[in-house]
């Protein structure tokens, strides 16, 4: 058995050869030279496809933090050294987004000097993280309902689920414990049926157009691209695309989380008691409960960081009474600096809608593109700078609100 050790980026690579040529002399000992040109082999295959195996590690930290233990990857080798099969021998890690990724990315290596027909047991050692503060959207796996059967008229468009959703920021992604925000896009003609949560929801509108709807008395509100609406706490409403072509995409913050936990697993306990649908159309609504709009008006941007950025409010207290959440609008131009600062108590949620930059959590710097989620614990300090060539824009969340009273007191002479 030959072992060769390689390290990319938080993974450790191990990579062990279980036959040369005939697996029947499998258990026989090799030639320590024979032994360290397979070695340099896999070293050397090891190197070149590193970046690929950091890049699945990082995939799967998308979907869930917890993400530690051994995968053995038995491949097959045939002419030239191509890898024709990619099977776990051991998955200890049980995460599908990284075994589908680690399998697919062997399929592109060529371990030349292998002899073909021979199996190549690949041990990788992936290294848990206690945090992590960026997650790119296109990482992060879809969840919700499959799409509905294909049609039988030849020359259709294939069926697509009635909506997915991308867990961006929770317990399992960032340990989130005040607020969780996912990616909602509802398809075409679609809708998520009426339902309620006992905390406080809100949407933002990414793209497309959407309606809430509530109980029966309750006036529809129609939402633009840029728009947002508090929905609160136990108050019956359904999301609906009213576009007949393209998707609504949409950010959905619960405060506090838990309902975010039915996407990830229909059978959650805790997800299914935080997200209940409501079969009765007779439904009352609470007394007082009422959906807030809220769309961005010039006249209501505050100039920060010396002019060249704009801050505006959304939903804040004073729209809709809610001491636990916030979320507003953040544009800033290229070039931008927000100074190294802290928040105690509340937690930071951003999400990168357009623009790039570098955000610095600590002593850590991380590159940051969007459309990009990022979050910042309570009382961790951080910075950012934004650059490139377009003005980057972001919606940004505190939970429980209170930091964004900054913005006020920094306008004023």
């Amino acid at each position: 058995m030959i072992r060769a050790v390689v390290r990319s980026g938080a993974a450790v690579a191990l990579a062990v050869v279980l036959s040369s040529a005939a697996r029947a002399q499998a258990s026989q000992p090799q030639p320590q030279g024979e032994e360290a040109r397979v070695a340099d082999i896999l070293q050397s295959t090891l190197v070149a496809h590193g970046a690929e195996v950091n890049r699945c590690f990082e995939r799967a930290l998308a979907d869930t933090l917890d993400v530690s233990g051994k995968i053995d990857l038995s491949v097959d080798v045939g002419p030239g050294g191509k890898v024709t099969k990619a099977e776990p021998a051991l998955d200890e890690v049980k995460s599908p987004v990284l075994l589908a990724c680690l399998q697919a990315s062997a399929l592109n290596w060529t371990l030349l000097g292998i002899d073909p027909g021979s199996t190549v047991v690949v041990p990788l050692a992936f290294e848990g993280q206690a945090a992590q503060f960026t997650v790119k959207v296109a990482d992060a796996p879809d969840h919700g309902p499959p799409a509905p059967p294909a049609g039988k008229h030849r020359g259709s468009a294939p069926p697509q689920p009635p909506f997915s959703v991308k867990l961006l920021v929770d317990e399992a992604t960032v340990h989130a414990q005040k607020a969780a925000v996912t990616e909602l896009t509802v398809a075409p003609a679609n809708r998520i049926a009426l339902h309620r949560h006992p905390g406080a929801e809100l949407l933002y509108v990414l793209r497309g157009h959407a309606r809430v709807l509530g109980a029966t008395g309750v006036a529809p509100e129609k939402l633009d691209e840029g728009m947002a609406i508090y929905i609160p706490p136990g108050m019956p409403h359904a999301i609906e695309n009213m576009g007949r072509q393209t998707p609504a995409v949409l950010l959905e913050v619960f405060v506090p989380p838990g309902p975010e936990k039915v996407y990830r697993d229909p059978k959650d306990s805790a997800g299914r008691a935080a997200f209940e649908v409501i079969h009765d159309p007779k439904v009352a609504n609470p007394p007082g409960a009422k959906f807030v709009v809220a769309e961005p008006k010039p006249s209501a941007a505050l100039p920060v960081f010396g002019g060249k950025a704009r801050v505006t409010p959304l939903l804040d207290v004073a729209k809709t009474g809610d001491k636990s959440i916030y979320l507003g609008k953040l544009e800033a131009e290229p070039g931008v600096e927000v100074p190294r600062n802290t928040h105690p108590g509340s937690d930071e949620i951003l999400f990168l809608a357009t623009g790039t930059g570098e955000l610095t959590v600590g002593s850590e710097k991380f590159p940051i593109e969007a459309p990009e989620a990022l979050y910042i614990p309570a009382g961790q300090p951080h910075a950012a700078k934004f650059t490139g060539t377009d003005k980057a824009e972001l919606v940004q969340i505190f939970a429980p609100a209170g930091p964004e009273d900054r913005y006020k007191t920094t306008t004023k002479p």
